[in-house]
């Protein structure tokens, strides 16, 4: 999963269209003034900044970039020196030099399991001659083209961290709710910078990397997800002997060779050796985790009460929208979807009528 962020800045200065801007009242539609709909001239172009370049903040960016009428061109803050988000391979795993954590849960073999055909953005389909299943080197290049085809990389601040978004409330501003943003170099974390902005749009989504050093060697291997049943036959491949040890009904189909079930762990004892719930015991010499994602966003401010639960984000309105926020959008985060459509149709649907330009938008 991709992570990033979108912030709407305000008016741009010197727009002649820049006009002081009334207040919603509270109880009228997120997206609609009440009594009437109110167009972008009275607000003038709003600018926005993309935190993240992978492909939910690409796609953001290239649907900012698309309403000109609306929107100033955007500035895009990636933390890394490339476009891609989890598609960019780093062979290193943890924390870069610097301590800040490495992002990306790639590993060297893998490959979609979404057709190509299904996984495009809409409007940028893959190379005709790739096949359906593609390796993930082959995803990043499909993302650096669509970047450079939207014309999205000259708008790009790269090595640069978002330490702290916090709401404040303006005189001035779409219900009188603005943000204040701090930004740092991402090498040496100074030159901390805060700016102002009008909207968020949260768009984000890790260390197994190759199967050789697991050659031969015992591996616990604790979920039995896309990702699990991946590895575990990576495993195989290198003569490892993998437990596969999960909560779901037992696989019925033929495992890998070296590869058996378990159940969930119960505990794991002094001696390093892991009891299963039937009371089975293993001594692995390796453990890997293959438990999902789950979403942390440390650069919000608290009173958001933004809350993550068991790979859930709330409260959200549609999945989107932070109802006692109504100018943060949380992009991406469904889960059992095709990523890269779902990221198209919900920056579609956020920039499509920013601030209300439909009377019937409710």
């Amino acid at each position: 999963m991709t992570h990033g962020l979108v912030l709407v800045r305000g008016p741009v200065a010197g727009d002649p269209c820049s006009k002081p801007v009334e207040k919603y009242g509270e109880d009228s539609a997120i997206f609609t003034g009440a009594g009437g709909s109110l167009g972008m001239a009275g607000f003038g172009k709003l600018r926005v900044a993309v935190v993240g370049a992978g492909a939910a903040g690409l796609c953001a960016a290239r649907h900012i970039l698309s309403r000109t009428d609306a929107f100033a061109p955007p500035v895009v803050y990636e933390l890394t020196k490339h476009v891609g988000g989890t598609w960019v391979y780093e062979e290193q795993v943890g924390s870069y030099d610097n301590g800040l954590p490495i992002h990306s849960s790639m590993y060297r073999d893998l490959k979609t399991n979404i057709p190509k055909e299904v996984m495009s953005f809409p409007d940028f389909p893959f190379e005709e001659q790739l096949p359906s299943f593609v390796h993930h080197t082959e995803v990043r290049k499909y993302l650096d083209k669509y970047c450079d085809h939207f014309q999205i990389r000259d708008n790009i601040q790269f090595s640069t961290a978002v330490d702290s978004v916090k709401p404040v409330q303006v005189k001035e501003g779409w219900r009188g709710l603005a943000w204040d943003v701090t930004t740092s170099d991402g090498i040496s974390r100074s030159k901390s910078v805060t700016e102002r902005f009008d909207a968020i749009m949260v768009c984000n989504g890790h260390d197994y990397r190759t199967a050789e050093p697991f050659s031969g060697k015992s591996v616990v291997l604790l979920g039995a997800g896309l990702s699990g049943l991946d590895i575990a036959m990576e495993l195989s491949g290198v003569d490892a002997k993998v437990i596969l040890s999960h909560s779901q009904r037992p696989l019925t189909c033929p495992l890998p060779r070296g590869v058996q079930q378990a159940p969930p762990v119960k505990r794991i004892l002094e001696d390093g050796a892991v009891q299963f719930q039937d009371g089975r015991l293993a001594k692995p010499e390796i453990f890997l985790f293959c438990t999902g994602y789950n979403f942390t966003y440390p650069f919000l401010d608290s009173k958001l009460g933004l809350r993550v639960r068991e790979h859930l984000v709330f409260p959200l309105y549609k999945f989107l929208l932070l109802p006692a926020f109504p100018s943060l959008f949380i992009v991406g985060i469904c889960r059992a979807i095709c990523p890269f459509p779902h990221f198209h149709c919900q920056s579609t649907s956020c920039t499509a009528q920013p601030f209300g330009t439909d009377n019937n938008t409710s």
